[in-house]
């Protein structure tokens, strides 16, 4: 009887042991950005939006000052992000092939790196990606905070007209359909 409780407690640590490892493994695999879900913005009616409170205008990888004002009429996804977080690297390929069927459409990319290493940082990176969405600088994180992004990446997606369509933060998957189905929708309305 002692010989077949302590078998049946070796059996239950084995489980446990193994369920707890397969929790820390799917909760890495998840921080790393290797199970990336699609975003679950729900924009709302256009009325409804708030104007995006926050203006802007920061350099790009060839010094350019680009602002977000300039940019009215088209959808932006405002992207925070840094070379040296995972999660943000896991969703830069998801962020390119969107861009590229949409940039044509009126739709548009603007990537916020706060890596304090600036263009030597940031340029080798968005190199080897072959990203062609405009990355901007903002290594002192000056517009971070003044939106007061508390983690990254952290995602903001406005309409052509500058208002929240939605925010989220964590890595996601934009090339998935439900994406591109929003994106189509905001292209649809009106305004800019």
């Amino acid at each position: 009887m002692v010989v077949l409780r302590k078998g049946l407690a070796l059996v239950w640590r084995s489980k446990l042991t193994l369920v707890l490892f397969f929790l820390v493994a799917y909760l890495l695999l998840q921080r790393l950005g290797y199970l990336l879900s699609a975003p679950a913005i729900s924009p709302g009616e256009a009325q409804a939006r708030k104007p995006f409170a926050v203006d802007f205008a920061l350099p790009d990888l060839q010094g350019n000052a680009v602002g977000l004002s300039d940019l009215r009429g088209q959808v932006v996804l405002l992207n925070f992000w840094a070379t040296w977080c995972p999660p943000c690297r896991a969703e830069m390929p998801s962020m390119q092939a969107l861009y590229k069927d949409y940039r044509e459409k009126g739709f548009t990319i603007l990537a916020i790196s706060s890596d304090v290493g600036g263009k030597g940082s940031v340029a080798p990176f968005v190199e080897r990606l072959d990203l062609t969405f405009p990355v901007l600088l903002d290594p002192r994180s000056v517009v971070g905070t003044r939106l007061q992004v508390l983690g990254i990446p952290t995602s903001y997606l406005l309409d052509k007209q500058g208002r929240l369509a939605g925010v989220e933060v964590g890595a996601r998957n934009w090339n998935e359909d439900k994406m591109r189905r929003l994106l189509d929708r905001l292209l649809a309305e009106e305004g800019g």
